[in-house]
């Protein structure tokens, strides 16, 4: 009976802390939810994905490219670049797949700059898009404020509107510029490798050592000679000029994201006395960022040798069609006119049994 009293006891007690932890959490989801607002993710994850996508493109470019030089160097005929060959095949068979295989890096490597410049391209894209969707997560903000707040308020936007034209304007300097190098460095790769092939197949090489050690010397020089033109000033800035434009888009976002957060923050709790001194000077809030730009933009101007460094201002309807077509005319300019017929002395010409016959394709 004790027992009986005892386990009645023990269930009424637990009854009671029941139905206080459930009256506790009546009153929960208003902190939940203010505590989920502080903590809200702004910036799209397609930003996030886009940029690891393109890194990833950059990382197999450099890749692709990295030490090509060297191995060519060594000699045609030894070059680490062209591995996997048939010991047991005769000399001149072995030359031959070595020279197809030259011709397959530059048509891959091609490609892969292609890949680059599609995936940066995209990046660069998703970034101004993703700063406008804060922009409009910004505008997301309860208007039903008294009117002196309604009135900091709209200089806010108007403030932030403003960076993100400012922002999304630098960013497409920096998508001209890769793009530009980027394609002209594919559309270089892509006629050499075209040419080698064409070449090799139509022409006609003779087999015999003598014609292919020539040959082999002859695409060794050229290989080089186009390759450190195509591939190493200009890349070279488009590299750098892609990881500044990476650096500092994580960085805005971010500070982007935080002044989302704090203004939600700030009419969450409504006090705006304590929360929202911020949005009594909005160009001193954004202040820091509007000179990260400057910044990003004096970077960009002496890094591609443009010789101005200008002021933030709206440039896109006095684009100057010179600076998008520099950096495509110097890559060009890495073929040799008429190559390879201008290149190819007398004797070489001799080793080709249609030289005469049929023409590779122009630039």
């Amino acid at each position: 009976m004790k027992l009986a009293w005892t386990t009645i006891i023990i269930c009424i007690w637990l009854a009671q802390c029941l139905k206080g932890n459930v009256n506790a959490i009546r009153y929960m989801p208003r902190l939940e939810g203010a505590t989920y607002a502080i903590r809200g993710d702004y910036v799209p994850m397609k930003f996030y994905d886009s940029l690891r996508t393109s890194d990833r493109s950059k990382q197999e470019l450099q890749n692709k490219l990295r030490n090509f030089l060297e191995n060519l160097q060594k000699n045609l005929t030894t070059s680490t670049l062209l591995s996997g060959l048939d010991t047991s095949i005769s000399s001149t068979q072995n030359h031959f797949l070595k020279l197809q295989e030259l011709s397959t890096f530059f048509h891959d490597a091609s490609e892969t700059a292609g890949l680059f410049a599609r995936d940066s391209e995209i990046f660069y894209e998703v970034t101004k898009n993703s700063s406008y969707a804060l922009l409009l997560k910004l505008r997301q903000v309860p208007m039903a404020q008294p009117t002196e707040i309604k009135i900091l308020l709209t200089n806010y936007f108007a403030e932030m509107e403003f960076f993100h034209i400012m922002f999304s304007e630098i960013m497409d300097e920096a998508l001209e510029y890769t793009q530009n190098v980027l394609r002209a460095i594919q559309k270089v790769f892509i006629y050499y490798a075209d040419a080698q092939r064409y070449i090799l197949q139509d022409w006609n090489l003779k087999p015999n050592m003598v014609c292919c050690k020539m040959y082999m010397d002859f695409l060794q020089l050229y290989s080089a000679q186009i390759f450190k033109c195509a591939a190493d000033h200009e890349l070279n800035i488009a590299y750098d000029v892609y990881a500044m434009a990476e650096t500092n888009a994580k960085y805005i976002m971010r500070q982007l994201e935080f002044r989302i957060q704090r203004l939600f923050n700030c009419f969450l709790f409504k006090s705006y006395q304590i929360r929202c001194q911020f949005l009594l000077n909005a160009e001193h809030d954004f202040e820091k960022l509007f000179s990260k730009l400057e910044e990003l933009e004096t970077y960009f101007d002496i890094k591609t040798k443009r010789g101005r460094v200008s002021a933030l201002r709206f440039r896109r309807n006095f684009q100057n069609e010179n600076d998008i077509i520099e950096s495509r005319v110097e890559i060009a300019d890495c073929l040799p006119k008429d190559f390879p017929h201008g290149q190819m002395q007398k004797d070489l010409k001799s080793c080709f049994y249609f030289v005469d016959k049929k023409q590779p394709i122009s630039v």
